[in-house]
């Protein structure tokens, strides 16, 4: 009985946090949407701060794992293929609404709470570069299709996909959609063998 109420504080806390930051979630927002008073929160977590970083692990462990799955996947994928379709695997996955812990995970990278923002950052990071080592091993493993070094490719890969995520954040899908449209064949074109072309 006592790791569901945990689970349900854990996944109320998460659509509160989503939907109105750190600041904008109170423990008695939280405690309402579960159907518990503010202080029975307490007998589970210490703190709002203990809260909140609970759920980021949590959220955190889940997206390394589905960026693990990912990127198993599509082991055998064509390259460019592959790195597109993560992309938009990401953007559609922020659209859906059940799919809360890309939206956290977004927020946390952009608007972290200031006074856990060396935590909070530290964290996000791991995932970070998580993705920034499969990002890497795709160019190594492709290279014979580069005509830039992996590592250059991996960092042109990785601007791209951060100056996206800053349009789904801070512009919309719309404005994202434009950019990659834009973007893309670009990129492409400017790392990928001539022969390629």
């Amino acid at each position: 009985m006592c790791y569901l109420t945990e689970d349900r504080i854990r996944e109320k806390a998460l659509t509160l946090f989503v939907q109105k930051g750190y600041i904008g979630t109170s423990l008695a927002d939280i405690g309402k949407e579960v159907g518990i008073k503010k202080q029975s929160i307490y007998t589970h977590f210490k703190s709002k701060d203990d809260l909140f970083l609970q759920v980021m692990n949590r959220v955190l462990d889940e997206e390394v794992l589905s960026l693990n799955n990912y990127f198993h996947e599509k082991k055998h994928t064509r390259l460019f293929e592959k790195l597109y379709g993560f992309i938009t695997l990401f953007r559609k996955r922020f659209m859906l609404e059940s799919e809360e812990n890309v939206k956290f995970l977004l927020r946390m990278m952009f608007i972290p709470p200031n006074h856990l923002q060396d935590t909070v950052i530290k964290k996000v990071l791991s995932y970070y570069n998580q993705l920034e080592a499969h990002v890497e091993t795709v160019f190594i493993e492709n290279e014979s299709d580069l005509s830039v070094e992996p590592m250059e490719a991996k960092l042109a890969f990785l601007n791209l996909f951060d100056g996206l995520l800053v349009e789904l954040v801070y512009v919309n899908v719309d404005s994202f959609e434009k950019r990659l449209n834009a973007s893309w064949d670009v990129f492409c074109n400017g790392i990928r063998k001539d022969t390629f072309k």
